[in-house]
């Protein structure tokens, strides 16, 4: 109990000497702070009124205008602009007194007429329009003639034009030819040697779509070109089987093939029979 008393009586005595001391603080530091205030001497500021500067950009006093002209200025007409002409002295050698000879003047080349023009563009055809004509042309002689020389043996029933209008063979027809024409090819050699023209043959095709014969009836002209045509028959073999409603083990075709080259350098094939 006495250590608790003891206890309490020491703080008791702490806090009555702090709450003295704030209090001596509030007290004494305010009047300290107004006496300082009022020992300060007041700072006397003097204001002087602007004075009238001049300005750096002012710009200087400009010149009196010019009276306006009563009378308009006189213009120079082109005698009054020209220039004297200048003369070189005469020099004391020969060559300086002949007189300096005046180029010749140049001939014109002479300009094509128009007649010329003329005759020049209607002897140059159209390749597309001959070509077209011609083939037809060959191509229905052709069709004429070999036609009535080889009427028996079609009349006979032993061979059958390509193109035939028996509905049987259409099909197959339209098989052989596309076969053909994928291995046709057009010899270079005889296109540069300029070679055309039309051969016929006669085709001998099997039972089971392969090529028994092939003879060459009429000639082109041109032997290359008829080996040609006959080798590419063998090598689009074969052609499929005959169809069922033909009754015979083989199928004898005559066929045209041409030749075709146009006067722009295309060449052409065409693999036809006479109607």
């Amino acid at each position: 109990m006495n250590i608790h008393g003891r206890h309490d009586a020491i703080l008791a005595g702490f806090i009555l000497c702090s709450l003295l001391l704030h209090f001596l603080l509030l007290h004494f530091l305010p009047a300290r702070r107004l006496n300082d205030l009022r020992q300060k001497e007041p700072v006397v500021v003097e204001v002087r009124p602007p004075q009238n500067r001049d300005r750096e950009l002012d710009l200087p006093p400009q010149p009196d205008q010019p009276e306006p002209r009563k009378k308009p200025a006189k213009r120079l007409g082109p005698a009054d602009l020209t220039v004297p002409k200048e003369v070189a002295p005469k020099g004391d050698a020969p060559e300086d007194r002949l007189p300096v000879p005046k180029p010749p003047a140049q001939a014109k080349p002479p300009q094509p007429s128009s007649t010329a023009k003329a005759s020049k563009a209607a002897s140059l055809p159209d390749p597309a329009a001959i070509d077209l004509n011609l083939s037809q042309n060959t191509r229905t002689r052709y069709q004429e003639e070999w036609r009535r020389k080889y009427r028996q043996d079609v009349e006979a029933g032993d061979a059958v034009w390509l193109d035939t209008e028996k509905d049987i063979l259409l099909s197959f027809f339209d098989r052989f030819r596309r076969n053909i024409y994928n291995v046709w090819n057009y010899p270079p050699p005889a296109a540069k040697r300029g070679e055309q023209g039309i051969c016929l043959l006669e085709i001998i095709i099997n039972r089971d779509g392969s090529v028994e014969a092939v003879k060459p009836l009429e000639s082109s002209g041109f032997p290359t070109l008829d080996r040609e045509a006959v080798a590419a028959v063998y090598r689009g073999a074969p052609y499929g089987q005959l169809p069922g409603a033909y009754t015979d083990d083989t199928l004898k075709i005559m066929a045209f093939f041409q030749y075709r080259l146009s006067l722009s350098g295309q060449r052409g094939g065409d693999i036809f029979g006479a109607r």
